[in-house]
């Protein structure tokens, strides 16, 4: 129902009244927590009976955008994404509601420099991992716990203001997926139960931590704590698990319910498994998913990416690109899932892993325009802007104190011998560099031109220099025969007179080319007091003509009698 009594237009405070603090969360106008549902629309910038509307007349197919996507378990997950208004406010709403939220140390989900890895890495290594999951975790946070929760600190809401903040921020009565005001406020309805379980999990010698509605007890104690799990005998004459008398009152205390079927008890000879993460050992990404990287990227070899993208969303989502069921470029989503993937696989196993690395590295050979992501991770966190192309006789007298005098400038070069690690890919190396750097300097010299490997990157540097990929700056040593490079004819060069600070000069201008200035106006036209009319002003001595000649000033017409209104004027 509409907000109804309480919802009258405040009243001007009394003069000399006291205006109290703002509180904690900003939920404020004037320095003053918000009253009614005037407040709230004022502080949304809504007229009162457009926001009502939308909250409490309009359909629900007007205010929320309802879809489906694979759970990671198996079978599907719905998600209500607000739309239009609704959307609007919960954005304004999420940062405040995010920044009041004080983040429990067990809590992990939803909280900035928090996931699912620093989630898992508490119950690394322990004996016995217990795995719990809640019950309709959002559709349980109901509108009366949303509307006490604004009504208490840190937001101290007035009554009609909690109760149309809490219309904003749920939906049939509970917490929707896909509103992002909803992670922020499960943790805070979430906050008791997190306290309760940190209190069990101390009396019982325990680590707890939750994510979302992922709940985690791990020991070392060589039994379980009949308190919070045991062991029962089933149906099956086979050993089940059902949660402990001290936990199951605890998590009922809270206000939430355990789904009975997925409470899981693991130990050391299986695979320990928390949030996605095994935990074994240390946390660490399961090998399913690296085999499954793998075979992404074998189909993108083999089928190329069109075909490996339609045949991975058909197979893994039952999705064609028909009727809107699949995305309409296979292959682009195709390419995003790998680069997600990796990116997860970066954050769990770090930028140097060597599978990590190797995964880039196939990623770089079939990708032919890669993301600075996986160029980066390939060769480093460095984003080189100069490559310093020679052939190994002219290292030492030449491109050595190039790559010096660059340096000093600031210029992030490349050089093979600085950069490139006992063990690396030669070849690998040179090529991801000579790709992420935007200038190249040839240095063409009879010792580069004898030799086929010289050659060969030189020539790909000026084929792609063409294709607007590349500035090659071509260093000139000496006589070389030029004949083995075509696209050099012509083409401007700098001669080496053994002034290494003037190449790394040019290649700054090359690397950094200083902005152009702005063109000056053709002409402009201003006016003349004497005579009103616009006259041509010259921007300067190479001024292109003006686009519109000058006209003249026109003659002040005659006034006519009123007879010559009516019949006209006389010839």
């Amino acid at each position: 129902m509409p907000p109804s009594t309480s919802d009258a237009p405040p009243e001007p405070p009394q003069a000399g009244a006291p205006v109290p603090p703002p509180p904690l969360g900003a939920l404020a106008i004037d320095g003053a927590p918000l009253r009614n549902a005037y407040d709230v629309a004022r502080y949304f910038g809504v007229a009162h009976g457009t926001m009502v509307w939308v909250l409490y007349t309009a359909p629900e197919n007007q205010r929320y955008r309802t879809f489906e996507i694979p759970k990671r378990s198996g079978g599907m997950r719905r998600i209500d994404a607000p739309t239009g208004l609704v959307r609007q406010m919960q954005k304004k709403l999420a940062p405040i509601l995010a920044g009041a939220y004080e983040a429990h140390p067990s809590a992990h989900g939803f909280i900035k420099e928090r996931g699912v890895l620093s989630n898992a890495k508490g119950h690394a290594g322990q004996r016995l991992v217990l795995n719990i999951d809640l019950e309709d975790f959002f559709p349980s946070i109901n509108f009366g716990r949303i509307r006490g929760l604004f009504m208490a600190a840190p937001f101290l809401c007035g009554p009609g203001a909690a109760t149309v903040l809490a219309q904003i921020c749920t939906l049939r009565n509970g917490l929707p997926q896909g509103a992002p005001t909803s992670p922020a406020l499960s943790n805070f309805i979430a906050a008791s139960l997190d306290r309760r379980l940190t209190r069990l999990a101390k009396d019982h010698n325990l680590r707890y931590s939750r994510y979302a509605d992922d709940i985690t007890f791990s020991t070392n104690q060589g039994v379980f704590p009949p308190a919070v799990a045991m062991k029962v005998q089933t149906e099956g004459a086979s050993l089940g698990v059902r949660p402990g008398e001290a936990l199951d009152r605890a998590i009922a205390a809270a206000g939430f319910a355990i789904n009975l079927r997925k409470v899981r008890l693991q130990s050391r000879s299986v695979r320990q498994n928390v949030t996605g993460l095994t935990v074994n050992v240390a946390a660490n990404v399961e090998r399913s998913r690296i085999r499954k990287v793998r075979a992404m990227l074998h189909a993108w070899e083999k089928f190329g990416l069109d075909a490996a993208g339609s045949e991975h969303f058909l197979k893994h989502r039952g999705a064609k690109p028909k009727k809107g069921r699949g995305p309409v470029t296979p292959g682009a989503a195709f390419r995003n899932v790998v680069y997600g993937q990796l990116a997860y696989i970066k954050m769990v196993r770090g930028p140097a892993d060597p599978v990590f690395l190797k995964l880039c590295g196939r990623v770089l050979d079939l990708d032919p325009n890669p993301s600075k992501f996986i160029k980066q991770m390939v060769f480093g966190a460095e984003n080189f802007e100069v490559f310093i192309s020679h052939a190994s006789e002219d290292k030492e007298l030449i491109a050595r104190p190039i790559y010096e005098a660059c340096e000093r400038l600031g210029l992030k070069t490349f050089l093979d011998e600085p950069h490139i690690g006992w063990g690396e890919n030669f070849t690998k190396k040179i090529n991801t560099a000579l790709g992420s750097a935007r200038t190249v300097l040839a240095i063409v010299s009879s010792n580069s031109v004898a030799k086929d490997w010289p050659v060969l990157e030189i020539n790909t540097a000026l084929a792609m220099e063409v294709n607007g990929q590349k500035r090659v700056v071509p260093l000139i040593v000496g006589k070389p025969d030029l004949a083995k490079f075509p696209l050099l004819k012509g083409k401007n060069h700098v001669v080496w007179a053994s002034d290494p600070d003037k190449v790394a000069l040019r290649l700054l201008d090359a690397a950094r080319p200083p902005p152009k200035p702005r063109a000056a106006r053709p002409a402009s036209r201003t006016a003349v007091p004497a005579t009103g009319a616009y006259q041509p002003v010259p921007a300067g001595p190479n001024a292109l003509p003006p686009l519109f000649a000058p006209y003249p000033p026109r003659a002040p017409k005659p006034k006519r009698s009123f007879l010559e209104w009516i019949f006209g004027r006389r010839g």
